[in-house]
């Protein structure tokens, strides 16, 4: 696409200009291309970068809630029989809300309950029992949870907006444009160079639409870590 693009501004460049242009064509085009370059450059490197840091931060958020699970699971070990038998399906509810089909309904009224549930038990137990360490370190491990869910939250809905799309689309048009009214000496070699560089910005695009739209489109990123932790769940249930 970035080639049959660049090809048509070539094109629409030589209709504009003939072939035959002054020598100093280039010469005089050459500083626009170099701010426009400059300045498109430095917001779409600098959109890439934060895009990647957000990406690679809520990665980290989502093993950290998925890991919080598999702490919380294994410490109902050493609960009492009735609460663990209460406890553990919240958890369950909780990991395959996430999981499962509702994982991109950030309001997932599944996973919201089940956290209710496990406050509401703990809340529910004698004083004495709710000051034991395990019942403690379980109520910090639901806070900690509950604190990553809301991070996932809103670190995995796209961040960048509307109008910043419509200004890097734009510059990728503009340079493009400014590329086709260069003049080379072969025409094959100006396609060549053109839609090199066409290709490089539109990779950089891509790579921008991934990182900010990664969570929307691809639900292994949220799933995986939460499915792991079902299979941890099933082998804490076997005693290993």
């Amino acid at each position: 696409m970035a080639i049959f693009f660049t090809a048509c501004a070539i094109r629409i460049g030589y209709r504009l200009r003939p072939v035959v242009v002054l020598p100093d064509h280039n010469s005089a085009l050459s500083p626009f291309m170099s701010f426009a370059g400059i300045v498109y450059g430095v917001l779409l490197g600098f959109t890439v970068i934060t895009n990647w840091d957000q990406f690679a931060s809520t990665r980290v958020i989502i093993a950290s809630e998925a890991s919080a699970l598999t702490t919380m699971y294994r410490q109902t070990i050493a609960m009492p029989d009735d609460e663990r038998d209460e406890v553990r399906p919240l958890i369950r509810r909780y990991t395959n809300a996430v999981a499962g089909p509702e994982w991109n309904q950030q309001n997932s009224n599944g996973a919201r309950a089940a956290i209710s549930g496990m406050y509401r038990v703990i809340g529910h137990m004698p004083a004495d029992a709710k000051s034991s360490a395990v019942n403690s370190e379980f109520l910090s491990q639901l806070t900690a949870l509950a604190s990553d869910r809301n991070e996932r939250i809103t670190g995995t809905r796209p961040r960048m907006p509307g109008l910043l799309w419509a200004v890097l689309i734009s510059g990728a048009s503009i340079m493009v444009g400014l590329l086709g009214l260069l003049r080379l000496p072969s025409i094959v070699g100006h396609v060549v160079i053109a839609s090199s560089v066409a290709t490089l910005l539109a990779m950089l695009l891509s790579m921008d639409y991934a990182l900010d739209y990664s969570f929307s489109t691809d639900h292994a990123y949220v799933a995986g870590p939460f499915s792991h932790a079902n299979d941890i769940f099933d082998l804490v249930d076997e005693g290993t």
